[in-house]
């Protein structure tokens, strides 16, 4: 915003002296809107959109796109390796890529509409372009914006980035400056996971280097269970063998949390449906990675299994409620 009113007053062939007598105000506080010291109030854009001649829904979407610039980093990337955090950083998009995407989307590239990752170019894609939109950004720089827009939807998929901007049309995507229910929404089911059965069958070679997104949570059941275990872990929850049924006996309080990460209706369960459907590799999976699942010898009985919130799973819980 401060650079877009420096332009402006440039433009408009203005000194700052000049247009802080039109504004009604100091010489100190125009150049301070120009360095980004201080902000413009809201209440005289129609006044400054007068002085330099430049629509008001212009002004705020600057002051819209300098605010969305100071969104901090909200990333979990306690959770993951150093693999998937490097390949989180690469997924930003500009205006310019995020136009192009829009265009993709409107003229119903097959690329987009992939739900795993393809290695392959979108290149064919391409030809969907009115030659009109490459003349006006040049061929180069079209091609630089391809190749920026292609390192973001091989890995997001199209109608999770096309929600994200449609929420905020002014940001620029930058998956780590979601919100928190957007992040979540990406990790659970936003990315394109690799087709590894059907890589199997193609040249391993062409793909060396490339790399696939694996998060290994569902931070939807995550954010149900890790309240329930930090209150009542932990939770004696099988016997005998790792993968045996859930006991009947566990509390009412963490049925109702595996329940509700299932989606069972409890009823049902009173009712002994789901009993042989629920066992703890029903669900274990998908909160592997915030819980410790461990055995504990019984004096000669069958072992005791305990069901326990671990570190990462505390991290992930104070990430959930901080605001």
């Amino acid at each position: 915003m401060s650079r877009f009113i420096k332009q402006c007053r440039i433009n408009a062939g203005l000194t700052q002296e000049q247009l802080a007598e039109k504004m009604g105000v100091s010489n100190v506080s125009v150049q301070n809107w120009e360095s980004g010291r201080t902000k413009i109030e809201l209440g005289r854009f129609t006044e400054l959109s007068s002085v330099f001649n430049v629509p008001v829904e212009q002004l705020i979407k600057e002051m819209l796109i300098e605010e969305d610039k100071k969104r901090p980093d909200i990333w979990p990337g306690f959770l993951f390796d150093q693999d998937t955090n490097d390949i989180i950083d690469t997924l930003h998009l500009n205006y310019a890529q995020q136009d192009l995407f829009g265009l993709l989307y409107i003229y119903d590239s097959e690329y987009l509409k992939k739900t795993e990752i393809d290695f392959n170019s979108l290149y064919e894609d391409l030809k969907l372009i009115p030659y009109g939109f490459i003349e006006k950004v040049g061929s180069i720089q079209f091609m630089n914006q391809v190749d920026g827009l292609h390192k973001v939807i091989k890995y997001v998929k199209a109608e999770f980035l096309m929600k994200v901007l449609k929420q905020n049309p002014e940001a620029e995507f930058n998956v780590k400056k979601l919100s928190k229910e957007l992040i979540c929404e990406f990790i659970d089911k936003g990315f394109k996971s690799v087709d590894d059965f059907a890589l199997s069958f193609d040249d391993p070679e062409r793909y060396e280097g490339e790399d696939g997104l694996y998060f290994h949570i569902s931070m939807k059941k995550a954010r149900i269970i890790l309240p329930v275990l930090e209150q009542y872990g932990p939770v004696h929850i099988t016997d005998g063998k790792w993968a045996n049924a859930i006991r009947d006996d566990i509390s009412e309080e963490v049925l109702s949390a595996i329940l509700q990460m299932c989606g069972f209706d409890p009823e049902l369960w009173k009712d002994d449906y789901y009993k042989r459907k629920i066992s703890i590799s029903y669900i274990y999976h998908a909160i592997k990675k915030v819980t410790n699942y461990y055995p504990v010898s019984n004096k000669g009985a069958d072992d005791c299994w305990m069901l326990d919130i671990n570190e990462k799973g505390r991290q992930l819980l104070e990430w959930f409620r901080e605001k």
